[in-house]
């Protein structure tokens, strides 16, 4: 789900929730002939709501940034180790799987990165993860992808029940000026 859905679907629900709220306290006061009291509940009921929704989107943007970043840094580490700079080659296109335990399952988010300087992939990526003994646990295939010379992007998240700290990856798909 993309932050702008997030914010909107969120605001929508916590606003209505807080105008719910607010509607409930307007009519208690104003049966009590307390308008001006009925007014700031209305308003500090609002104002609460949201700002308690989206304080909560923030924070989890803020993580998701967080991830994404580490998740950059760890392809450009990864291509210093094995990429070629000099040539234009499957070399030079790195992957990246960073596992997110939540209580009951694991989400595995993928990057890429193409570090060709003219060409461009385009094709789908066979991941494979690996438990600790090296054993295949389970098989993904991305849908096609496009990864322009210089692009890094996240990709797609693949859930799993278990955490599994091991992986490999195959490209399938072709490399085009």
């Amino acid at each position: 789900m993309s932050f702008q859905s997030l914010y909107f679907w969120g605001n929508i629900v916590v606003g209505s929730i807080g105008l719910f709220v607010a509607i409930s306290a307007f009519i208690h006061y104003r049966k009590l002939n307390q308008t001006g009291r009925a007014i700031r509940w209305f308003i500090g009921s609002l104002t609460v709501c949201l700002i308690f929704v989206n304080g909560i989107i923030k924070v989890v943007e803020i993580m998701d940034e967080h991830m994404r970043k580490e998740a950059f840094e760890l392809l450009d580490e990864s291509f210093k180790e094995r990429g070629d700079p000099n040539n234009e080659s499957y070399d030079n296109l790195e992957l990246v799987v960073t596992p997110d335990k939540n209580r009951s399952s694991t989400s595995y988010n993928i990057y890429v990165a193409n570090f060709n300087k003219q060409y461009s992939y385009k094709g789908k990526t066979k991941i494979t993860i690996r438990n600790k003994r090296d054993k295949k646990v389970f098989t993904h295939v991305t849908e096609t992808i496009t990864i322009k010379p210089g692009e890094k992007k996240q990709i797609e998240n693949v859930n799993y029940d278990t955490w599994h700290p091991n992986y490999s990856w195959r490209w399938l798909g072709e490399l085009k000026k």
